[in-house]
Order: C-alpha cells, then sequence, then structure tokens
C-alpha cells in the first residue's frame, strides 16, 4: 500500500521590524521628493509686494534718484512701491541687451524685510509661472577706514553662527539651501549685470544703506569723525 508523498511548502516568513522600517523610510523619502517637486512649481504669493504691477507712466530711473540722494547729501527713504517700480521700467529697457537671453523673465520684484531683501525673478515656464528668489543681507561696518560694505547670500541673523545649511533664498514656495540655488544663479547674474551700473552708483556714492521693513534707508554722509581722519591736513 502506498502511501502519500507530502511536500514540503516553505512560507515566506514576515519581514523583519529592520526591513519594514526600511520601507517606511524609502516610502517617507519618495514622498518628501514629490512634495518638494510639488512646491517648487508652485509660485510664491507676491500679493504682499509694493509696486508688483508696472505703473503706466514711467518713475524716476533709478540712476537718477541715486544721483540726487548723494548730491542731496540728506537721508532719504526709498520706498518698496518705488524700487520695484523703478526695476520693472529699467529691466523692460534693458530686456533687449543684458538680458536678452531671458526674454521669459516677466519680472524682477524686491521684497524688503528688517535687515533682509528678497529679490524674486519671476519666469514664464511653458506658459506656467515660476519664481525663483535669493535673501539678501546687507551688512556695514564704519570704522576710521570708511564704510566696508559686505552682501551675503543668507537668510539673515538666524544662520549666522549656525553650522546648518544657511537658506539662500525659495523655488517656488520651497524654502531652499544655498545649494539648490546654482541652478537659477545665471538669472541672478544677468539681472546684476544689466544693473552694474545702477549698484556701482549705490555703493559708490552712497555712504550708508539700511534695509527697513518696506523700505531701503540711504545716507550719503560719512559721519565727522571718518571725514576727520580720511584728511590728510
Amino acid at each position: 500500500m502506498s502511501h502519500p508523498q507530502f511536500k514540503p511548502q516553505f512560507i515566506p516568513a514576515s519581514l523583519s521590524f529592520n526591513a519594514k522600517l526600511f520601507r517606511l523610510l524609502i516610502f517617507v523619502i519618495c514622498l518628501g521628493f514629490i512634495a518638494v517637486i510639488y512646491l517648487i512649481f508652485q509660485p510664491q504669493s507676491l500679493s504682499d509686494i509694493d509696486g508688483r504691477e508696472a505703473s503706466a507712466s514711467a518713475p524716476m530711473k533709478l540712476s537718477e534718484f541715486l544721483n540726487k540722494a548723494a548730491e542731496g547729501n540728506a537721508t532719504v527713504t526709498l520706498n518698496e512701491a518705488e524700487l520695484n517700480q523703478m526695476l520693472q521700467h529699467e529691466l523692460i529697457a534693458k530686456q533687449g541687451g543684458a538680458l536678452s537671453g531671458s526674454a521669459s523673465v516677466k519680472s524682477v520684484l524686491v521684497r524688503l524685510k528688517k535687515d533682509l531683501a528678497e529679490v524674486i525673478v519671476v519666469r514664464e515656464v511653458f506658459g506656467r509661472e515660476m519664481t525663483a528668489s535669493l535673501y539678501f543681507q546687507l551688512k556695514q561696518i564704519e570704522s576710521g577706514n570708511g564704510i566696508a560694505t559686505d552682501i551675503h547670500l543668507q537668510s539673515g541673523k538666524t544662520n549666522d553662527k549656525s553650522s546648518l545649511p544657511k537658506f539662500g533664498g525659495r523655488l517656488g514656495k520651497f524654502v531652499a539651501t544655498q545649494g539648490f540655488l546654482k541652478m537659477v544663479m545665471p538669472d541672478f547674474k544677468k539681472i546684476g549685470a544689466a544693473l552694474s551700473p545702477e549698484i556701482e552708483l549705490c555703493f559708490s556714492k552712497i555712504a550708508r544703506l539700511r534695509i527697513e521693513d518696506n523700505c531701503v534707508i540711504l545716507d550719503p554722509k560719512l559721519s565727522k569723525k571718518v571725514k576727520e581722519e580720511e584728511t590728510p591736513f
């Protein structure tokens, strides 16, 4: 009498705790990448920026404003709306020159907060508006030799003593570190080249600059102490 033969069946062992944890980690990382990509393609809100719409009449040229401020030898205030109106007209006029390769740049705006300026490039990509921005922090140190001005690409005072990567700006709604922003740096270099005469004029003729909420304070006067120490007779 033959006996039925039983073939061994192998039942897969349940996943170990470490394997489950690894799969969960991969899933979370994938979700994170999807969220970052989604935020990058969502333009940041510009509704809080004054002067974001170009005015019908041409405002005073930025170079003319800076020259008058320097000649007047008195502290003047340039508010956010005035600055953005000037930028719109300056860059539209120069679109065929220094910005000829950036025809898809719709506008360049500046958001001014205490000690911090955020320069925003608004682009149109495949018919869709996208934004990229850089944070600029201005620091000035006054001494007997004059006033030294440093411009830092970072998010502000909170990162000065931190070993963590500094937030350099935003890609869409995603707050990005400086490394992420290398891909958009050519745009900002072209803007800097287009406005190089105005930038040079500002830092050569205006002694002090201070960024406040919604405005920039410009002071062309050197202090009495600095003047006396720089005078050889």
